[in-house]
């Protein structure tokens, strides 16, 4: 079993190093709230959280696994295409965890279109220094076409604005999940 070298340790490294200062985190697919908890166990006192998801199960298991934490967070029942309308700050650490709800129903996924949207207004909304976090899952047709979709956007992304990296696990097969961690710089 992957340790140190997996898309999650390092998705976490750079989460960890963003929260040194964030103060405003959105966890974009919260999911079942593991992130949610990783995030919260990690950030400043000061730091809120807004946990983000579309589907009632997927926020009520967020809700159990992170009650300890539950006055830094708010949770949204939403989609990410409309964090603008429910923060209103800068965000300093916004995290994506693509694909469908772990042990829920695989034929509700993220959207492609709903997906670039988001992250297009997240970055809008981005403060400098502010991280964007994205892990891709292409073994589902939808995870694959978010990840080509996402690949076509953010290369044409200004680099005296914004820099970004994919890690990706180079011998594993094509289907293994990967990471985007997109930085605003200006």
């Amino acid at each position: 079993m992957q340790t140190a070298v997996n898309m999650l340790t390092i998705a976490q490294g750079a989460w960890v190093k963003s929260l040194e200062t964030a103060k405003v985190i959105v966890d974009a697919t919260s999911g079942a709230g593991k992130d949610t908890l990783y995030l919260a166990q990690h950030m400043k006192p000061e730091a809120h959280i807004y946990a983000f998801d579309v589907q009632p199960t997927a926020m009520l298991k967020t809700k159990k696994t992170t009650e300890a934490y539950k006055d830094k967070i708010t949770y949204v029942l939403d989609s990410h295409e409309n964090i603008e309308q429910v923060v209103e700050d800068k965000l300093d650490l916004v995290v994506f965890n693509l694909g469908y709800l772990p042990g829920g129903d695989h034929s509700i996924t993220t959207v492609p279109k709903v997906t670039i949207k988001a992250v297009e207004n997240a970055m809008k909304q981005l403060a400098v220094n502010g991280v964007i976090s994205i892990m891709v899952y292409p073994g589902h047709p939808t995870g694959k076409e978010e990840g080509v979709r996402l690949l076509i956007l953010l290369e044409e992304l200004p680099k005296e604005e914004y820099s970004v990296v994919k890690c990706q696990l180079t011998n594993h097969d094509s289907t293994a999940p990967y990471l985007y961690l997109i930085e605003k710089v200006k």
